[in-house]
């Protein structure tokens, strides 16, 4: 019996009978840049078991490529084995983001993938999900055009697999993929427009940037505009927020964003030298110490309290605020009181505001 014998027999026992009879068995016609491995063999028929085992034993094998340009993870999904790329995913969650030809990832190719049955295609919307699941990172790939799988999905017009990915990348709070483009400056949107995907708009319009420019200079607005679809209710939708983008949206090029006068939170940043992620964390132990001094001041009002009762009537100006030392009052009242009172604990709270939004900021 031969490995290809064994191999389409799925029979490991014979597998590690070969492997006896000469060690360097799965190594024959598997070197060089773009090998057929007999993991490439296994796994392109369907051959789990077998697979399974060469990719344990051959730990590269799984992210090789022939020279057609596939990994074995990608014949596994041309040949809809789909157990098979469960196999595998669950040995190296990383072999979802293996690039093959044209720079498709196992990622891509499912968001794009459309099964010949409602059966085929639960089954290949769960595997999507799965990958989503099981490598999360997977979503930020790009093909050799600088597509996502989400411009795969509309592309494609896989609007169930839109769905799971549009769901999913609301979940993780990735939605600002939505906007990457393409190669020609597209956006999800403006492919959804141009091929007239009206459902797919719906889903969109609320979370994508309606103003955004393409390379040629079109918004997905402008392309809506000229190549109408779907109800007047998508029409009224796609005006409504075009309007309120540009109410909202800022206008500023990256030269001039990178030459405008800083905010408040950035010059905090500078200040403490903010360079990176582990370095925000000196900027919350800092605004809790300024943050309990804040509190302290707020339980000691300006100005203290009163040692004494009088009921003389005596005004002396301390520090530009005016105190009535000689004012009627009681021990342990509060000195400062009316407008004086009320000015100096609204500053104190704009101060704590303040902190608290740039804590917020900078520990999110």
């Amino acid at each position: 019996m031969t490995l290809q014998d064994a191999i389409a027999a799925d029979d490991v026992d014979q597998l590690y009978r070969l492997i006896e009879e000469d060690v360097n068995l799965l190594d024959h016609g598997s070197k060089g840049p773009f090998p057929d491995t007999p993991l490439h063999d296994a796994a392109g028929k369907g051959k789990t078991k077998v697979a399974m085992e060469i990719a344990i034993l051959k730990a590269l094998f799984p992210q090789k490529l022939n020279r057609g340009g596939y990994s074995p993870m990608h014949l596994a999904l041309q040949n809809k084995h789909y157990h098979t790329v469960r196999a595998l995913m669950t040995l190296n969650p990383k072999l979802i983001r293996v690039h093959g030809r044209g720079g498709i990832t196992p990622l891509h190719f499912v968001a794009g993938k459309i099964g010949d049955n409602e059966q085929e295609n639960v089954e290949i919307l769960e595997l999507l999900a799965e990958f989503l699941s099981t490598c999360n990172s997977s979503i930020k790939d790009l093909t050799n055009q600088c597509e996502t799988a989400v411009h795969v999905a509309v592309r494609t017009g896989n609007i169930e697999a839109f769905k799971v990915l549009f769901g999913w990348l609301k979940l993780v709070h990735l939605i600002e993929i939505l906007n990457w483009k393409d190669q020609d400056g597209d956006t999800a949107l403006h492919i959804a427009t141009s091929e007239r995907q009206p459902e797919i708009i719906k889903l969109l319009i609320k979370y994508a940037d309606v103003n955004a420019k393409n390379f040629l200079g079109m918004t997905a607005l402008e392309i809506f505009q000229l190549n109408p679809s779907g109800s007047p209710d998508v029409a009224e939708r796609f005006h409504h927020e075009g309007r309120r983008a540009r109410c909202y949206t800022p206008t500023l090029s990256l030269s001039q964003y990178f030459g405008r006068e800083q905010t408040d939170h950035e010059e905090f940043a500078n200040f403490f030298n903010v360079q990176d992620e582990s370095n925000r964390e000196i900027i919350v132990v800092v605004s809790i110490f300024i943050a309990t001094a804040t509190y302290q001041a707020a339980l000691t009002p300006p100005g203290g309290y009163w040692q004494d009762s009088s009921s003389n009537s005596t005004v002396m100006a301390v520090n530009s605020s005016s105190i009535a030392l000689g004012k009627s009052h009681q021990a342990g009242n509060i000195i400062m009181s009316g407008a004086s009172l009320f000015f100096s604990i609204a500053t104190l709270s704009a101060a704590a505001l303040r902190l608290k939004g740039i804590t917020q900021h900078y520990h999110g």
